[in-house]
């Protein structure tokens, strides 16, 4: 529990020299304590019919909603900002529960988050309730893919503030830079896969020697690929540009590609 940390609650309440925390043992008793943890609970089971947010969520859907709207209405983040996916560890029986063997936790309960760059401040996330699961902006159509509709689900609010959206492969597509930029007047930068939609074929098929490097745009939208023996840093300056773009930063086995919107 918080900073101090100890294999079981009982031990938080012991009576020892050696392992005694009395502070705790003053504000509650033990007991206590361990029965509003076993009943604590969070919404009425008799507004299940009419209950409108995700079937899965019902529990704690309130929890989620509450922290969503104190996260965002007590800080702004700055220019820079992220999307990404996180996995927090849970290996008891749930029907959200995702395995992602390359994460180190592996089971858990998956979110979407957003995050400024500078402090890694969660402003906003959304947690993953299967293939299935719908989103509620506004800007999303039945033709959005869903990643994309991740990306405008979590980032509406800040449409328009002069950020500048940091995102992943996962993400990223050259559609959606366009979206960003035309419509929301929202730079990003991020990784790119070659084989997403409206990559030139030029770019995808250019076989680069090392230090190589090719880049095409399109209207807002630019895409640089280059080569190294080594991996390189893949940080970019886009604020010091003088045209400011979305940009791409993409990994294909040994070869790199970048791109500003």
């Amino acid at each position: 529990m918080g900073i101090v940390q100890k294999p079981r609650v009982s031990y938080y309440f012991l009576k020892s020299r050696v392992i005694s925390t009395p502070e705790f043992a003053d504000v509650i008793r033990r007991e206590r304590f361990e029965l509003i943890c076993k009943f604590l609970h969070f919404i009425d089971n008799e507004s299940l019919p009419t209950y409108q947010g995700p079937p899965r969520l019902f529990k704690i859907y309130p929890v989620i909603c509450h922290l969503n709207i104190k996260f965002q209405n007590l800080y702004l983040p700055k220019q820079n900002i992220a999307i990404d996916e996180s996995l927090t560890l849970w290996k008891g029986c749930l029907s959200i529960r995702q395995y992602q063997p390359l994460k180190a936790s592996k089971f858990g309960i998956k979110t979407f988050e957003l995050c400024e760059s500078r402090t890694g401040y969660l402003w906003c996330f959304l947690v993953y309730r299967g293939k299935n699961m719908v989103l509620q902006s506004s800007l999303i159509t039945p033709d959005t893919p869903k990643t994309a509709a991740i990306v405008l689900e979590l980032s509406e609010p800040l449409f328009g503030r002069g950020h500048t959206l940091w995102i992943d492969n996962f993400f990223n597509s050259p559609e959606l830079a366009t979206k960003l930029k035309t419509e929301h007047s929202t730079d990003c930068v991020g990784t790119l896969k070659l084989n997403r939609k409206d990559v030139l074929k030029e770019v995808k098929d250019k076989k680069l020697e090392k230090g190589e490097i090719i880049a095409r745009h399109s209207g807002p939208v630019r895409v640089l690929k280059w080569r190294e023996k080594k991996k390189c840093n893949c940080g970019v300056n886009i604020p010091q540009c003088r045209d400011t773009h979305t940009g791409f930063l993409t990994k294909a086995k040994k070869q790199r590609s970048f791109g500003r919107d």
